[in-house]
Order: structure tokens, then sequence, then C-alpha cells
């Protein structure tokens, strides 16, 4: 299955049940989610590759009573089914339950069991501060897609986010493409590079790309340790080309959605000046003296690139728009010169 738009869901995912929650308690409240799908993460051999799931935040500073030594809150199943996979117990692990993944988990189920939605099946593991919640939609030839579990329809409710996207900044270079490297610790960044272009006179083949991010108007209990607050990815991001002189639409598209996993190398879909974010644990131990947020730049037209030799010279106007997973929804524009 090819989606025309990289990150593109184009069939409808089925479920077992119809439950709806969150796989922590409460169960039918909101949590934060402190990194979102398709984030940067980092590659021995690629560099980066993206973040298959969401981060569904605990406090590992307050256990629940009842816990484990070093395990902190319960996991809940958030769809009923047969255990597909499960780690011996006592280690930090996975389970594998209808269309979902729990990672970071020490599994309290074994491979065959059966489970109903809402029922325990594992324990979070001290000093990870989150399970990660994976999801994938089963295709005809018995390959598993990794789809985005905070995508509108989804299992995860509810979910509550009134602020929209904010796109910070655009900007024009001639193309590059950098090596992955490593901020603090073992965190992915993809150095700046490539010669800024002036917008006022572009030409040839221009790399634009914008800075943007999706801030969480609930944080949960990150009010209490505000540093783990950190904005996500924007949703999806589409990008118009008007001809000042005729009105004329000469280009509109999506530049991504975040449905699915997506079809380009991170190199691709990132622009130079993305870092990834810390993770909770190091942001914990170090955010008195380092940034714990992520940078986000995307490329508006990924590789080949914006070939403006294919328009006529004269003024332009880009606009932007970016959406949330709750569809909130944020525009910004700029006019720029081609002067070929």
């Amino acid at each position: 299955m090819s989606a025309s738009v990289p990150g593109q869901l184009e069939v409808d995912q089925t479920y077992n049940d119809t439950y709806r929650g969150w796989p922590v308690l409460p169960l039918e409240q909101p949590h934060p989610i402190r990194a979102s799908f398709l984030d940067p993460r980092p590659d021995p051999e690629l560099g980066a590759i993206y973040h298959d799931g969401v981060d569904i935040a605990v406090r590992d500073d307050r256990p629940e009573a009842g816990a484990p030594p070093d395990r902190t809150h319960r996991v809940f199943a958030i769809e009923g089914g047969q255990v597909t996979a499960a780690t011996a117990g006592g280690v930090r692990g996975l389970v594998d339950v209808g269309h979902f993944r729990y990672e970071h988990v020490d599994a309290r189920v074994q491979v065959g069991d059966s489970v109903d939605p809402g029922d325990p099946i594992g324990w979070t593991c001290f000093d990870t501060w989150h399970v990660h919640l994976g999801e994938f939609l089963h295709q005809p030839d018995g390959t598993k897609l990794l789809v985005n579990p905070l995508r509108p329809g989804g299992k995860l409710h509810p979910y509550v986010d009134t602020a929209p996207p904010e796109i910070a900044e655009i900007r024009y270079y001639t193309p590059a493409t950098p090596t992955w490297g490593r901020r603090t610790g073992n965190v992915a960044v993809l150095p700046q590079a490539g010669t800024r272009l002036n917008k006022t006179s572009l030409s040839g083949t221009v790399d634009v790309r914008v800075r943007a991010y999706d801030p969480q108007s609930f944080i949960g209990w990150f009010a209490d340790l505000p540093w783990m607050a950190s904005p996500h990815r924007p949703f999806r991001l589409s990008v118009a080309v008007v001809e000042l002189a005729t009105g004329r639409v000469v280009l509109n598209h999506d530049v991504f959605r975040s449905e699915r996993m997506i079809d380009l190398v991170a190199g691709q879909h990132y622009a130079p000046g993305t870092e990834q974010n810390l993770p909770a644990n190091a942001c914990m131990q170090m955010h008195n003296t380092v940034r714990c947020d992520g940078i986000y730049w995307f490329r508006l037209f990924p590789k080949p690139y914006w070939n403006t030799t294919s328009l006529a010279n004269g003024k332009y106007r880009i606009r932007i728009l970016a959406w949330d997973a709750a569809g909130n929804e944020a525009e910004a524009e700029t006019v720029v010169t081609i002067d070929n």
C-alpha cells in the first residue's frame, strides 16, 4: 500500500472492540504525552529513524500503591485480544495485544493469554517515566503497517488539546544533506547545512524549510515538573504557492501527514537544524543546564526540492498550514521573488 502523501493512511483501521481509554490510571482521563509519533530517534546505521509510537508519561517519583520494586504504574490493555508477544516477567520488555504494542514494561501476561480491554498486562519500569504505545495495521500480505495511536478515530480517548500548532520561522537554503549527529547523550541532531538564501531573489533549486511545533494545552502532572512539558511535532503540514500578479495557485499540496509510518528517510523529511527532545530520564537529570525540548525543522519540498525554474520570474506568496492531532490549525505566509 502506497500513500499519495507521505504519512497518509488510506485505509481504515478496524479494532476488536469499541473500548476507548488510556493504558494507565485513570483509564478514562487524558494523560500527558511527551514524545509523539515520527519524532526523530538515533540509529547507529541510518543516523536517525522515526519514533514508531507515542510515549504516555507516568510519574516515576510517585509509584502506585502495591508497585513491585523498581516498578511504578500498572499498564492496562486498550484493546482486547490474544497476547501475541510478551517478554519474560521481571525484565523491561514489551507486550503485544490486538493491534497494540506496549513497550518498556514488565509483562504480567504470557503469549496465548486472552485479554479483555481494561485488563492489567504489566508494570512500567522505574526511571523510564512512560509507557511506549505503538499501533499497527494488519495488511493483506501479512505485514504490519505502523500507524499513529493518536490520530483521529484511534482508541486513545479522551485526548485534550486546544492549543494550535505554531509556525515559527520560514527559511530558504541551497540543498544540503548533512549526516545526523548527536547532542547530549545519544540524542539525534541534524546539523545546520546549506547556504541561506534571500527570499527576494530565489533562483534554481531551493530548499524551503519551516520550523514548526505543537504546544499542548493539557500537560497534566507536568505542571509540577514543567521542564517535562515538551511540545509535539505538527500532525500535518501543507504548502501552497500563489502567483501574486495573477492570483493563480501554482502549487497546493500536503507536505506530510502523521497517520502512518512515513515513506521518506529522516534526513529528507526533517531539515537541518532539527534536534530530538531529551529522553525523560535525561531531562529530569539535566534540565537545569540543558534544553529538554526538541527543535523541528521540516522541508516543504523534500528532495528533489523546489525547482524555481519551472515558474515565471516574479513575486509569489507561500502559504503554510499546520494542524495538530486534535484538528487545531495554524497558518503563516510570506512573499518571495523568483529571479532566474
